[in-house]
């Protein structure tokens, strides 16, 4: 492969093995960070009565330091890897998720530990496309990159999904400082196999200098525009923290995108989106994952408040559609290679829809079995959309910007996360309170969030039909 370190004999000689264990060491790594990502949730109220938080709002940046500092990150944390080598960034970011994990697993205080949690996000924003890069690196692209990447959306479901499982179980047997504590022996062992095993690839022809501006745009851009998304409810869309955020970031984004259109050695070239059907994955990923994010977070309500359900039984009946999501992950890449990338993408879209679909009418009582039928079907689908976008949104990158189309995926997914959670909680709250009794009200709020993340499903549909042309191999 040119412009990289390593030679395609170093990949071929030791395929089997080699291959083996690189895929082994960046799909463990996603699974621990789509892990940490949901983790927390579980043991937040653990934390809130162990920990002297003096209201509930600090006990809440617990929860959103994580995802703030992920998504503020990523596209710096992607063109470093480019630049300076993707092996190098990988492991130096290992070790900063290891010593953030070690911060908020023995904090002594509130402070400490939101400081550990954003941490955590700065160094996963790091990890996560460097080990996409490194991916793409290693296996050349066509229907074995495919399965690869099957392999890797699977892993990154599985982490959700276990986080908000193995959280209950380690909260409750073992104490919140667990959930941390316990990333520390599962890095030391994937830092020590990536040392071993992964090889170094960089941009060997791109100029050194970080474009500091641009990093400087899109950081501050992408924190408050999170923030905005994710506490908008919670605070209120007119509270001054909110509007202040808006005000920071809309200037701040569209300042960015004007200045990397004219910058040489921009941190995200404009032509990126041009290239291949990388513009096109990105757009349906963020409508995808409003659509998937909002459906948990109403659902997650659903079960824990309307049925019951505690957080471990919660946590298992979502776990599993994840594992619906883990095989047919595996399987994702082999389905692109037979079919072609337009007609699995609609499909998997039409799929998730009908898992909505099936629970919109979310029942007073007896939910739980129509909330597993719904989630399995749109775990069907979900996974199998994800793994087409991901793999459309990698495919065509320039050499020296693998990790950086990494970074735009997992962008992209945040910020759906983001806008899909803003977006149901809002129209929840709208509708419970021209509704009748508090139960009923609320029960009829969460019916129409639904209904809206079938809305996001339908834009999907729409968007993907409309860009067509855009994806290769159709």
């Amino acid at each position: 492969m040119k412009q990289q370190e390593s030679s395609p004999a170093t990949v071929e000689s030791g395929f089997r093995s080699r291959q083996f264990w690189q895929l082994t060491v960046i799909c463990g790594t996603q699974f621990l960070v789509a892990l940490d990502y949901s983790i927390i949730n579980v043991a937040a109220p653990s934390i809130g009565e162990s920990m002297d938080f003096s209201s509930g709002g600090g006990l809440a940046w617990v929860l959103s330091a994580y995802p703030l500092a992920f998504c503020g990150f990523l596209l710096l944390g992607g063109r470093v890897a480019d630049l300076y080598g993707r092996k190098r960034v990988f492991i130096w970011s290992l070790a900063g998720f290891l010593l953030a994990s070690l911060l908020a697993g023995l904090a002594w205080s509130p402070s400490a530990l939101i400081a550990g949690r954003a941490l955590q996000g700065v160094a996963a924003a790091f990890i996560a496309p460097a080990g996409l890069g490194l991916l793409q690196a290693a296996i050349p692209e066509g229907p074995q990159r495919e399965r690869a990447l099957g392999v890797y959306g699977s892993a990154l479901s599985a982490g959700f999904v276990s986080g908000m499982v193995l959280g209950g179980v380690l909260t409750e047997f073992a104490g919140w400082r667990s959930v941390f504590l316990i990333n520390v022996p599962i890095v030391l062992v994937f830092g020590l196999l990536a040392k071993a095993h992964l090889d170094e690839s960089r941009d060997r022809h791109a100029s050194r200098d970080l474009d500091l501006t641009g990093v400087a745009l899109i950081t501050t851009g992408m924190v408050a525009l999170v923030f905005a998304l994710t506490e908008g409810e919670r605070y209120g869309w007119t509270s001054a923290p909110i509007l202040l955020a808006a005000v920071v970031a809309v200037p701040a984004v569209a300042l960015f995108v004007w200045v990397e259109s004219r910058k040489r050695h921009a941190l995200v070239p404009i032509s990126i989106f041009r290239t291949a059907a990388i513009g096109a994955a990105n757009l349906i990923n963020v409508l995808l994952i409003c659509s998937y994010g909002g459906m948990l977070f109403i659902l997650t309500l659903y079960l824990q408040t309307h049925l019951g359900l505690g957080a471990l039984p919660t946590g298992l009946t979502f776990a599993v559609s994840g594992a619906i999501a883990i095989v047919t992950g595996i399987y994702a890449g082999r389905f692109v290679e037979r079919f072609g990338l337009y007609r699995v993408l609609l499909f998997g879209i039409v799929v998730e829809t009908i898992g909505i679909l099936v629970m919109v009418g979310l029942p007073e009582g007896y939910g739980l079995a129509l909330v597993l039928i719904g989630t399995s079907v749109n775990a069907f689908g979900h996974i199998i959309a994800l793994i087409t976008t991901s793999i459309a949104g990698t495919n065509g990158a320039e050499e020296g910007r693998q990790a950086t189309a990494g970074a735009l995926i997992n962008v992209s997914q945040q910020l759906g996360l983001a806008i899909g959670v803003g977006v149901v909680t809002s129209v929840a709250a709208h509708f419970a309170a021209g509704a009748g009794g508090p139960e009923a009200a609320t029960l009829e709020g969460w019916r129409w969030a639904l209904w809206c993340s079938v809305g996001f499903a339908v834009a999907a549909i729409a968007t993907t039909v409309l860009l067509r042309r855009r994806f290769q191999g159709d």
